[in-house]
């Protein structure tokens, strides 16, 4: 990273911080089984990453009314397997303003909706990501366990980097502790 990016990025990370502090326990609890509708954020750069959430959505599809999907493509322009069902939106780097903030139309409609879980499936720090996170209006955060402040989740994840998809991995352990809550 060059200097300029870098001074970039801890910009955006301090206006992340004081813009968006961490709300206190404001988390409503839902199991994976009782929700109504679930957003997942993921890096959709790779299109396999993609083929893979793409089906993930559609398992979750199968008991859950609304399920959106928002994938972040760390490049300037998408690409042409990007061209998505309504289900799924993108941004991408031309989408963000000059601290890494995502400026575009979807990612605005997508922290809009009350999802009741949001799932981030990134596995890797995504400064975009974090605003989007920040910003979200869902009841309930989930993601990777990361030791990043602040962090935005109600439940962090732990998951094997040393499995040989390590974000097929993230998916069933997401799924698997999601649909063991236990709502009061």
């Amino acid at each position: 990273m060059g200097f300029i990016s870098n001074l970039k990025y801890k910009y955006g990370l301090h206006r992340l911080r004081n813009d968006f502090p961490k709300p206190g326990n404001s988390a409503v609890v839902c199991n994976l089984s009782d929700a109504v509708s679930v957003g997942i954020i993921y890096n959709a750069t790779d299109e396999k990453d993609f083929n893979i959430v793409k089906e993930f959505q559609h398992s979750l599809k199968k008991n859950t009314n609304e399920v959106f999907a928002l994938g972040f493509v760390d490049k300037k322009e998408l690409e042409n397997y990007h061209i998505q069902p309504l289900e799924f939106s993108f941004f991408c780097n031309k989408d963000l303003n000059w601290y890494h903030k995502p400026n575009e139309n979807t990612v605005e409609e997508f922290v809009k909706k009350k999802f009741d879980i949001l799932i981030d499936l990134n596995l890797t720090e995504v400064l975009a990501v974090r605003f989007v996170l920040a910003e979200s209006a869902a009841l309930f955060k989930t993601g990777r366990h990361c030791e990043i402040e602040p962090n935005y989740y109600d439940m962090m994840i732990q998951y094997n980097t040393e499995e040989d998809n390590p974000l097929l991995h993230l998916i069933e352990q997401t799924e698997y502790y999601l649909k063991m809550l236990k709502v009061k």
